[in-house]
């Protein structure tokens, strides 16, 4: 059902529970915009399934929380909102989110708790340096380790 929709746009209507994963088979949708409403567990990752189609995702101002899926970084020119909800204070967002690599715009990429500016500049470091052809790079490319861990050998 729905295969053939493009636009999901339920923002500010007080929706209270979770996000279905089979939102990620609606390989169509253009905008998933769930802002201002009061949707509460994680975000799932099939969301991420949507690549290539998808070119908004608001999900503002909701009771979302946990880890956000690094699968979101798959989003090819896409807006990605997750500002206003209570993602675990103990995680980075993943690199690829707060870096821009792949996406248009991430809300939360100035956010230093998710994205740490020495994270970010560590991995522009690594794309100049051409650290895919280190002999070791460990962890320069892992969606949320701590750039603390990061090490390699030119």
């Amino acid at each position: 059902r729905f295969q053939s929709l493009q636009i999901f746009n339920l923002a500010g209507n007080k929706l209270t529970s979770i996000i279905p994963p089979s939102i990620g088979s609606m390989s169509v949708l253009e905008v998933f915009d769930l802002s201002n409403n009061d949707l509460e567990s994680l975000i799932p990752p099939e969301l991420g399934k949507l690549d290539g189609s998808l070119q908004f995702l608001g999900l503002s101002n909701n009771n979302l929380s946990g880890v956000i899926p690094s699968e979101l970084g798959l989003l090819q020119d896409a807006s990605v909102l997750l500002k206003g909800n209570s993602f675990n204070d103990s995680s980075n967002a993943p690199l690829s989110l707060c870096t821009l690599r792949s996406v248009k715009e991430f809300d939360l990429a100035d956010n230093v708790r998710l994205c740490p500016d020495e994270r970010n500049t560590l991995s522009e470091f690594y794309d100049s340096a051409k650290g895919a052809e280190w002999t070791n790079d460990t962890n320069w490319l892992d969606e949320y380790a701590s750039y603390c861990g990061w090490n390699g050998v030119v």
